[in-house]
């Protein structure tokens, strides 16, 4: 179980007991914790030894462990943590551990978190604000605390036993101005080996000692010693008492005893030594020094004092070695070129002339290869010459190449030759490196892949140097560089949801089906891909056209003899394979497909029903003919057009065309559903149609009728309530149609999964943004369409989401596109409406009123602080509602100061009211009708009281508004009425209102894309005039940067939906920080 007793386990006892020593004096000042993840933690703190010391640390909680990584600028490094640390851990566990918790945030669905406010009740603030207060009020009682401590030493210190060889002790004798005699034995009584109470000691000597000299006693508290007399301690003449006095001469004032001088610690000294002799005994001496040295009773306890420091002396293990040494005849040459140069490198060394004047030359060895290829593998063998001695294969692999060879030069007795031992050893590694075994007369390679590397790295790899003798047969061996061509080809069989198709590849002069193929290939160590055929070593290139046939196999399922792939994916094979070059043999439903359509451009017109042949455009008939093209084989698809081209009608003439003996069903927001009812009235009067809306019992009456018509017409909210019912009863549709199919762009919602769980012969879907913000939100739609086409959730998370959106692929991008291009038509307005007026956009810049500056500043300040706070302890990932709550207030307050402060700020004017009036009056002037937008109802319900106060007629629209179609009807009807008030959420899509030709929008939304379709109830077919567009933006707030922002999402749309190549980016923290700047 995690307890603060694993602490002892990360440290000494020594240290533990100090740390948790340091916790219970208060000493860990300035602590500051900060939560980085739900189990990892970062703290910084300041802790009071002799001086204040910084310790930073990171935490990970587990199960039973702790992961700690810590730093602290005290000098200690004898463990990975010292005492300072300690404590710091010891905080964190006693007073945080048992709160540290993962924290949980509730999941809201999109439509939810659109709706949430800021309260104007600031209680909650106000109680984090006292937090803060009390926290930074003990802060500073904790570095106040202690400032009363004096770090004056209460003690003096002198030693006996320095310069005194007969004592086996050093004397520490301690004095004192500031205690008693009395209770300076006890201090130095506490201080004993036998001392056993060792929490009265510790309490004892914190009573009277703090800082450096604290710390001092209570190590020597833990040194080997005895009583002395009086205030007086014996210690031991050993090292690590030799190092205590040392340092304590360096942080206080230590007099010896002997001459009464004060002495200080010195640098380690090290003595000179002198190497004689000749090669058949050599000499090592100690030469003679210039000061005293003193022995303890330790080896490594030797110092001599020079002046008024006390310096250790380290003989390196000199007493180790031999006063005089015989060297054998073998052993000469090791010892002048190794041991007497480390001899050298390591101690003062005074090395006699005689001995310096051997000279050493290395030898290279010769090496010859015969290299020979049968019976599939290649045979290697290797002879090595070396001062006159041949060694053949196994005979070499007996040398040690670890060990050196020494000889003598037979006619100058200086010279010496030696083997090199590096040139030896790259033959051995040669051998190990490309995988050669031994065999009694030779080498061999047998691996496929071994012989392939030798071929063509190994033999290019051989040093100049070597001779190399190969046979015939090894020279014939062929390492080719080929490029795959793959061959796709569809089978005649096919299923109501499948379809099968074979690949295959020409490999020198034969046919290999895929299967064959991918049996046949092998890896070398460089991960290539080779297959051989006899002596042919083919190393295949990946090409374009083999990543088309990878992408082709991605949802395609092996079989015996080929693969099987679901239906809907031969438009998406024939898009791939078009450009690609790859041989694409098809059957009899692919060429016909493919003699109908080239991309989304349908080349076979169809009939068009009677009633709309000659009201069609151009646009609305290729449109038409796409839809019925999908339709016949069986493929979903998005009529994503612009707002205002008609997509509406082009789905009703399809419907119309069709004759099939079930309803179709058509699902949109409830605010459009009449909208569809009175467009085939209009266009096709005799098609049936059945709005599916009212009461529990009201619609289940309707469902007993369905069969009588042609076309139901449906709410979203509807469906997802009935669509249980509606699967038991049997209830199955010819055709499901989604009207703004961004609706079920969160598939997580119920919404989503009940539409996706209707029973429909086909599904297509209407919108003119089938993504706003991630291309997580055109798979629910395709999940809808076809589900399965791009595989289900994980796997389009880990293959597109991530890779597109987190680490900009653009080949994944590209991908993506190719896969869901054949399935989406688009046609922008100024594409296929030439006569459509222009659309001129105005950034209309809006000062704000004095008390809106001054709430907005006042309000900025708190949900800064407030956000920081909860980004840092919660994540960013984890903060999202409270990042969008802030950034919903300030919104409001650019609008007008009493959508936050209520009834205090009604009596006060804003900014975007004045611009507004003088707008309205230039445009009234003018002859112009107005649509103006609002994302918030109180917004719309301000305006609404100053239009009444101005007398300007208009009419109003919120989400409680009835009778929509009436009001839209009366505002392109009648003259009179200048203003259409709208909310944004309730009227930015599905009404006509083409009698506008000004929009105004009062305020930015997040998404370009729901800002155009507001703007598209006027700039739609039967616009006559061009139509200005009005965005109302404060300066210098979070609006300002709303705009760039936009962008970033018009770049979403634009990479999958359109042609342009942006990259994505996701909301960051760095943009939140950025809209919450000033000015």
């Amino acid at each position: 179980m995690l307890n603060k007793d694993i602490i002892k386990d990360l440290v000494s006892n020594k240290i533990y007991r100090r740390g948790i020593n340091y916790y219970n004096q208060g000493r860990v000042l300035q602590y500051r914790i900060n939560k980085l993840e739900p189990n990892l933690y970062q703290i910084s703190a300041q802790v009071s030894g002799s001086r204040r010391y910084k310790v930073n640390s990171e935490i990970r909680l587990h199960q039973d462990s702790l992961e700690v990584e810590s730093s602290c600028d005290c000098p200690y490094d004898w463990e990975e943590y010292c005492k300072h640390e300690v404590a710091v851990l010891n905080k964190f566990m006693e007073e945080d551990f048992r709160s540290a918790k993962v924290n949980y945030e509730p999941q809201f669905e999109e439509d939810e978190i659109s709706e949430l406010r800021f309260s104007s009740d600031d209680s909650d603030y106000d109680i984090v604000e006292q937090r803060i207060a009390d926290r930074s009020f003990n802060n500073l009682l904790e570095i106040t605390k202690n400032y009363d401590q004096t770090e004056v030493p209460k003690l003096d210190y002198s030693v006996k036993g320095f310069l005194n060889q007969d004592l086996k002790n050093f004397k520490l004798i301690f004095n004192s101005n500031y205690l008693s005699q009395q209770e300076l034995e006890e201090v130095v009584n506490s201080l004993n080996d036998d001392y056993s109470y060792t929490y009265y000691r510790d309490g004892l000597l914190q009573k009277y000692f703090y800082g450096e000299e604290l710390e001092l006693l209570e190590e020597l508290s833990a040194l080997s010693k005895s009583k002395g007399r009086g205030s007086s301690l014996l210690l031991n003449k050993n090292e690590e008492n030799l190092d205590f006095l040392l340092d304590l001469s360096q942080k206080f004032k230590l007099e010896l005893e002997e001459n009464g001088v004060i002495i200080k610690k010195g640098k380690t000294l090290q003595p000179e030594l002198r190497l004689s002799g000749d090669l058949e005994e050599i000499k090592i001496e100690l030469k003679d020094n210039d000061f005293p040295i003193y022995q303890g009773s330790e080896e490594q306890c030797r110092w001599t004092l020079i002046g008024n420091k006390i310096h250790k002396v380290d003989f390196y293990n000199f007493s180790e070695l031999p006063t005089s040494y015989l060297i054998p005849v073998q052993k000469q040459g090791e010892f002048l070129f190794e041991i007497m140069p480390t001899l050298e490198k390591n101690l003062k060394l005074e090395t006699a002339e005689e001995l310096q004047q051997y000279e050493l030359i290395k030898e290279s060895p010769e090496v010859k290869l015969k290299l020979d290829y049968k019976s599939q593998q290649i045979s290697c063998e290797l002879e090595v010459e070396f001062a006159g001695e041949e060694y053949s294969n196994t005979e070499l692999l007996g040398l040690d190449t670890d060990k050196n060879i020494y000889k003598k030069d037979d006619n100058d007795p200086l010279l010496w030759y030696g083997r090199d031992n590096k040139a030896l050893a790259e033959v051995i590694d040669f051998l190990d490196e490309y995988n050669f075994k031994v065999r009694p007369e030779h080498f061999i390679i047998k691996d496929n892949a071994d012989i392939q590397e030798f071929i063509t790295d190994g033999i290019t790899h051989l040093p100049e140097d070597w001779q190399v003798d190969s046979s015939q047969s090894f020279d014939q061996i062929e390492i080719k560089e080929v490029k795959l061509e793959p061959i796709v080809e569809i089978d005649d069989s096919e299923g109501i949801n499948w379809f099968d198709f074979s690949i295959s590849y020409n490999l020198g002069g034969k046919t290999y089906s895929r299967q064959e193929l991918q049996q046949l290939i092998s890896y070398n160590k460089k991960g290539e891909a080779y297959i051989k055929l006899d002596n042919q070593y083919f190393i295949l290139e990946s090409g374009a056209e083999e990543e088309k046939v990878e992408q082709m196999l991605s949802d395609a399922e092996a079989r015996d003899e080929g693969y099987r792939a679901p239906y809907h994916n031969l438009l998406y094979y024939k898009n791939l394979v078009e450009k690609s070059g790859i041989q694409f043999k098809g059957n009899r439903v692919f060429n016909e497909l493919e003699a109908e359509i080239s991309g989304t451009k349908v080349v076979k017109e169809r009939e068009i029903p009677t009633e709309v042949k000659d009201k069609l455009r151009d646009y609305q008939k290729n449109g038409y003919n796409w839809l019925r093209f999908l339709h016949k084989y069986r493929f979903g698809g998005i009529l994503a057009d612009d707002m205002g081209l008609g997509k509406t009608l082009q789905m009703l003439t399809l419907l119309k065309s069709l004759k099939t003996e079930k309803p179709a069903l058509v699902l949109c927001p409830r605010t459009l559903i009449y909208n569809w009812q009175e467009e085939s009235d209009k266009f096709f009067d005799d098609l049936k149609t059945l709005v599916y809306y009212g009461t529990p019992s009201e619609r289940v009456k309707m469902r007993d009728n369905f069969s009588d018509y042609d076309l139901i017409i449906s709410s979203y909210s509807t469906i997802s309530r009935d669509v249980e019912e509606l699967n038991a009863e049997g209830k199955v549709f010819s055709i499901s149609i989604l009207d703004e199919a961004q609706h079920i762009k969160n598939h997580r919602t119920k919404r989503a999964k009940a539409v996706k769980n209707i029973e429909a012969e086909a599904r297509l879907a209407l919108t003119g943004t089938p993504l706003e913000n991630s291309i997580e939100e055109l798979w629910s739609i395709f999940d809808y369409l076809m589900p399965g086409y791009l595989g289900n959730y994980s796997y389009f998370r880990k293959e597109f989401i991530t890779p597109i959106s987190k680490n900009n692929e653009k080949d994944k991008l590209k991908e993506l596109k190719e896969r869901v291009a054949p399935f989406i038509l688009r046609r922008r307005k100024e594409e296929v409406l030439k006569e459509l007026p222009e659309k001129i956009i105005n950034v209309h810049p809006v000062s704000m009123t004095q008390l809106q500056e001054d709430s907005y500043q006042t309000v900025l300040a708190e949900v800064r602080g407030e956000l920081e706070q909860t980004v840092a302890e919660r994540g960013f990932n984890q903060s999202r509602i409270n990042v969008l709550a802030a950034l919903t207030k300030l919104r409001q307050i650019c609008n007008h100061p009493s959508l936050v402060l209520g009834d205090e700020g009604k009596a006060h004017n804003s900014g975007k009211l004045e611009a507004l009036r003088e707008l309205l009056s230039d445009a009234l002037s003018g002859g112009h009708k107005l649509i103006i937008f609002s994302q918030f109802v109180k917004m719309l319900k301000l305006i609404r009281n100053d239009l009444d106060q101005q007398g300007i007629n208009y009419r109003y629209l919120d989400g409680s508004t009835r009778n929509r179609m009436e009001r839209v009807k009366e505002f392109n009807n009648d003259p009179e009425i200048d203003v259409f008030l709208i909310s944004l959420k309730a009227g930015g899509v599905g009404l006509n209102l083409t009698a506008a030709d000004m929009v105004v929008h009062v305020d930015p939304w997040w998404n370009p894309m729901v800002e155009r379709q507001a703007t598209d109830r006027a700039h739609r077919l039967g616009q006559q005039n061009r139509v200005m567009v009005y965005k109302l933006i404060t300066r210098g707030t979070v609006e300002e940067k709303m705009l760039k922002l936009q962008q970033r999402k018009q770049d979403l749309f634009d990479n999958v939906i359109e042609n342009n190549v942006n990259p994505i980016k996701a909301i960051s923290w760095e943009d939140i920080q950025d809209l919450l700047s000033y000015k």
